[in-house]
């Protein structure tokens, strides 16, 4: 039986054909599953691209007290269908976010062709051209790179921008690590909590901040595959602990990690 986990990470990130980079989000509690949505159509109609949206079987199973939101407070994200069909290109971008043009199917002047296969950068047509292939790769890249200018920068959830030990971590491990960091300070404790809603980009700030503290422990229910990406990605000797168990963490459990972590970072000062 299926029971809850963050294995699907690195599919999430990498599972394509071909080396086509997409928008990962996760999502934290229950409530943020709501706010997560709207963020994953805003990222997705604006830049056309899918975006893959992490939830996890806790979160499913979870509830909490949700105070009906109040949609004027959300800023509207209007999309824009083109319909000039004298001057359309199915290559057509646009120039800031590097974004196709979004024809309605079937309008006419506007059909063209679409699938997996690559396309010409100036025409949209099927292309074997390598320098092609090379240009087209490195643009949708570029699209999805630049999408970190267009989301919120890091910030730490609770504790101190700096310090001896940040807990990083991402998706329904939220709840136990912001305990866990809370009952750790209490105890005087010098512990921050960082959690990462966007994955893919990464937040700009991200590795700066992370390079703030003397050492990272990362809890998640898998094997380490967010603690090998932030090693791949800043050069940060980042510290796992994981748990593939099919159930969710126990505060105990990080708080343990917590106090073994600062224990040994003592020892060497």
């Amino acid at each position: 039986p299926t029971k809850t986990e963050q294995s699907d990470l690195n599919m999430a990130l990498h599972g394509r054909h071909g080396d086509t980079p997409m928008p990962v989000i996760a999502s934290s509690t229950p409530t943020d599953c709501f706010d997560v949505a709207i963020e994953a159509v805003r990222l997705a109609t604006k830049y056309m691209t899918p975006v893959m949206l992490l939830s996890d079987g806790y979160l499913a199973n979870a509830a909490e007290p949700w105070k009906i939101p109040d949609f004027s407070e959300y800023e509207p994200f209007p999309v824009e269908h083109y319909n000039k069909a004298e001057d359309f290109k199915p290559s057509m971008r646009n120039e800031e976010t590097l974004a196709r043009v979004w024809a309605k199917p079937g309008t006419p002047g506007l059909e063209h062709r679409i699938g997996g296969i690559e396309r010409s950068f100036d025409t949209g047509d099927i292309s074997y051209d390598p320098a092609n292939h090379q240009k087209m790769t490195d643009l949708r890249h570029a699209k999805i790179a630049g999408i970190a200018d267009d989301i919120p920068l890091q910030e730490v959830c609770l504790g101190n921008e700096t310090g001896k030990l940040a807990v990083v971590g991402w998706g329904s491990t939220f709840g136990a690590i912001h305990q866990a960091v809370k009952r750790a300070r209490t105890e005087g404790v010098d512990a921050s909590h960082i959690h990462v809603r966007y994955l893919s980009p990464l937040p700009r700030n991200l590795g700066e901040l992370l390079k703030g503290f003397d050492s990272i422990l990362v809890p998640e229910m898998n094997t380490g595959q967010f603690v090998q990406l932030i090693r791949a990605e800043y050069l940060i000797d980042a510290e796992a602990l994981n748990k593939v168990a099919g159930q969710p963490f126990k505060i105990g459990e990080i708080l343990a990690a917590i106090h073994e972590k600062i224990t040994a970072i003592r020892s060497k000062s």
